[in-house]
């Protein structure tokens, strides 16, 4: 990369981290002064506990804590919006400045101009595939977090609802701690082949164990539950209890916290979406919907930086208002558009054909806007 390759780089990496900066401080700011009462009460509850000494330190301190894992989360949302814009002000500086004309007298194409965004922007999306991969999936449990859970490491506990697992079995608990994978209350009913129940176990408490995929029990026992050979299949007997320490089910901690919490399964690694669709956690249409999205995402944001840039790229100094609003008429647009049409399910077409619609329709015209660019 030469010098001036490395000069339009550094200034568009520059104008998005100033872009990205001012979007989300200002989502902070609107985030907070809506639930400011949620922060105070955080911050005094934690030094009624001791845990700050003075309002000073613990109210700065849930601010922090609550918003600063989010930063990840919102550069997953505006990486494709935020390189459009990043690309726009960086080539109207360069416009105002007739660094365009200089490079154009000097024999060099805008071509070069587009290459040296488009590598930035290239590199920007895959790091926002990293950060998928990597970086949420680490911070799920604290970006599931609401206002309640201010200063607190994961969401609030909370009762799990009657579940069903692959084998049939029935599952519910009085309470589930989403940090400690722990369930307390802990009601599994195993069921025949008709749906009838068979088995009653019950459990005090009862933790995750990932190596043997399923739940150890405290205090757990099990009644058995069974019909006279000679009846009408409605005479029923219920066996002694037994006491018993383990019980085997695909209904994990991530399958419980993707039912309870909206969008938590998008903040998983495909790996985990994959394990989570077989554990019955969500529906195969979803997981190869949510993996799909990220690769057809990242292609979405180059496709539609590459469609804006000739917007900007021109060879004569002229007044860049009009660009600038016809640019945002179609980028903004664009890219919720693409990005509903990838998040929701579309009729008689498949999940998989059905997330990379948008890069289907968006290549042609992308190809025709960089093709008939004036250099």
């Amino acid at each position: 990369m030469g010098l001036l390759d490395r000069y339009i780089a550094t200034r568009f990496l520059v104008n998005f981290a100033l872009i990205f900066s001012v979007m989300f401080l200002f989502g902070v700011s609107i985030q907070t002064i809506l639930n400011l009462d949620a922060y105070t009460s955080a911050a005094r509850a934690a030094v009624d506990a001791g845990q700050f000494g003075s309002m000073w330190t613990a109210l700065p301190t849930a601010l922090v804590d609550f918003n600063a894992p989010r930063v990840f989360q919102f550069y997953a949302y505006l990486v494709g919006l935020g390189s459009v814009a990043a690309a726009g002000f960086t080539l109207v500086q360069m416009v105002r400045t007739r660094e365009l004309v200089a490079m154009l007298a000097a024999g060099i194409s805008l071509w070069r101009v587009a290459l040296s965004i488009g590598m930035v922007a290239v590199a920007l999306n895959l790091l926002q595939l990293v950060n998928g991969e990597v970086l949420l999936p680490r911070l799920a449990t604290r970006l599931a977090r609401d206002e309640s859970a201010i200063l607190q490491q994961s969401a609030s506990s909370f009762a799990v609802k009657l579940i069903q697992d692959g084998e049939g079995k029935l599952l519910l608990a009085q309470s589930f701690d989403p940090l400690a994978d722990v369930a307390t209350g802990l009601l599994v009913i195993e069921r025949n082949e008709s749906g009838a129940a068979v088995r009653r176990i019950e459990a005090a408490r009862a933790s995750w164990d990932d190596a043997r995929n399923g739940w150890v029990l405290e205090q757990g026992f099990v009644t058995g539950r069974s019909s006279p050979g000679s009846g009408d299949g409605r005479e029923a007997r219920v066996d002694r209890s037994e006491p018993i320490d383990f019980v085997a089910t695909d209904v994990s901690p991530d399958a419980i916290r993707a039912r309870y919490f909206r969008g938590f399964a998008q903040l998983l690694s495909a790996q985990k979406i994959a394990e989570l669709a077989a554990e019955g956690g969500i529906t195969e249409s979803d997981a190869t919907r949510l993996v799909g999205q990220r690769f057809a995402g990242a292609c979405v944001n180059l496709l539609m930086l590459m469609i804006t840039l000739p917007f900007f790229l021109v060879r004569e100094p002229t007044k860049m208002l009009r660009p600038s609003v016809f640019c945002a008429a179609v980028a903004v647009p664009g890219l919720l558009g693409s990005f509903f049409v990838m998040t929701v399910e579309l009729p008689l077409i498949p999940s998989a054909v059905g997330v990379f619609l948008p890069v289907a329709l968006l290549l042609p015209i992308a190809a025709g806007r960089i093709g008939g660019l004036r250099t």
